[in-house]
């Protein structure tokens, strides 16, 4: 996730308005309107059908936290104030899930979940809930956002809410398979990444637009 090139990001405000923000690797668009609530099975129907029309789509953890990280860097207060306030206003869906599997398994993690582009990470999610540095397995984190950097992490997380961030997930192997989503929340005391979330809760997500150059 290491990014040494300035961020560069410019606010376009038609209807509906987006940020488009270069990290010298990437340049996509952030709209500035969420998708509507659903459950996380109702989103990935909704990713197929906006993929078709080539509409901009939902996020999977791993492309949620580049997109804050990439805020964090940026010097755009404009885009930084709208990604606070929608994390502030909102639980904010993902399109990753988490199966718990009982003892002796290991745990999926599933990006782009539901969709056609799902792919899986096998490794154990399953752990205490606690501030991301006094967590007992960080590999968890590489699993969910593809790093596991508790420094860079908070960096963001201070960058964004001015505060670390915290983790929240299943505590112990249960007696049969669970599923979860995993969403992103902040509040006064810390940015949550949550993966112990009901399938049925309906949230609203980011939507982003990739930009050909």
């Amino acid at each position: 996730m290491e990014k040494n090139i300035k961020v560069k990001t410019k606010h376009v405000a038609p209807s509906p308005g987006y940020f488009e923000i270069d990290d010298g690797i990437h340049t996509y668009r952030l709209m500035e309107n969420l998708s509507p609530s659903m459950t996380q099975n109702k989103l990935a129907e909704f990713y197929e059908e906006q993929k078709q029309k080539g509409n901009p789509l939902p996020l999977n953890s791993i492309q949620m936290i580049g997109l804050l990280e990439d805020t964090a860097n940026s010097e755009d207060n404009e885009l930084k104030n709208y990604v606070h306030r929608s994390l502030r206003n909102n639980w904010l869906n993902t399109l990753t899930g988490v199966i718990y599997n009982p003892a002796g398994q290991k745990d999926e993690t599933i990006h782009n979940y539901g969709t056609s582009d799902a792919y899986s990470i096998i490794g154990d999610i399953v752990g205490n809930d606690n501030w991301i540095e006094k967590i007992d397995n960080p590999n968890a984190l590489e699993s969910l956002l593809k790093t596991n950097d508790i420094k860079k992490l908070n960096e963001i997380s201070n960058k964004i809410n001015k505060t670390p961030m915290y983790f929240w997930r299943v505590n112990s192997k249960p007696s049969k398979k669970t599923e979860s989503a995993v969403r992103f929340y902040a509040n006064d005391d810390r940015l949550r990444l949550d993966a112990n979330w009901d399938l049925s809760c309906e949230c609203p997500a980011f939507l982003v637009e990739k930009v050909e150059r």
